[in-house]
């Protein structure tokens, strides 16, 4: 893949200055904070699918380090780091799988690896971090912990979903304008 470096570097900086923004936003509207999260953390999944693993994963340490730099609540700082290190694990899967020539292996095979990603990811958060997604007062109910871990494989699928449709939609309409 030709990509031209300088054309590279401009929309990535203005795709983090976008990421920032969005994650900034999650905070200062704390009912959204998830969406705005994942809003951003989709921004990853682009870069990569655009430019590559290597200008991706770059776009995703710039991104984390403004995102920590600039944002006021440090936990949000965490669940981007989550939402979006999913996002760029699981484009990295693909390109991993990318040699099989089984489509339909493949596929099933990289919905097990997503999975298997998103459990690593989302359990210790529900430990370690439930106020990233719960309020105090529910917390004070510890049953409600054990709910999280089947809701959040439903959430999972919700914005594994709504990623797949973002990527989709972004190649075609902005496939020949950022490539």
């Amino acid at each position: 893949m030709h990509v031209n470096k300088t054309k590279a570097l401009a929309v990535l900086g203005v795709m983090a200055a976008l990421s920032t923004v969005l994650t900034v936003l999650g905070t200062v509207i704390s009912v959204n904070t998830l969406f705005f999260t994942a809003a951003a953390a989709f921004l990853v999944g682009v870069a990569v699918c655009f430019y590559g693993m290597g200008y991706g994963t770059i776009f995703f340490f710039v991104c984390l380090l403004l995102d920590f730099f600039i944002n006021p609540n440090k936990l949000h700082v965490l669940l981007y780091l989550g939402l979006a290190g999913y996002i760029l694990l699981s484009e990295g899967s693909f390109l991993l799988l990318d040699r099989m020539t089984d489509d339909r292996k493949k596929a099933w095979l990289h919905r097990g690896i997503r999975f298997l990603i998103f459990a690593v990811i989302y359990v210790p958060f529900v430990f370690f971090f439930p106020q990233l997604f719960l309020s105090d007062s529910l917390l004070a109910k510890r049953w409600i912990v054990m709910v999280m871990l089947p809701a959040g494989i439903f959430a999972w699928l919700v914005y594994d979903l709504a990623y797949f449709i973002v990527k989709k939609i972004s190649h075609e309409r902005f496939g020949k304008m950022l490539s």
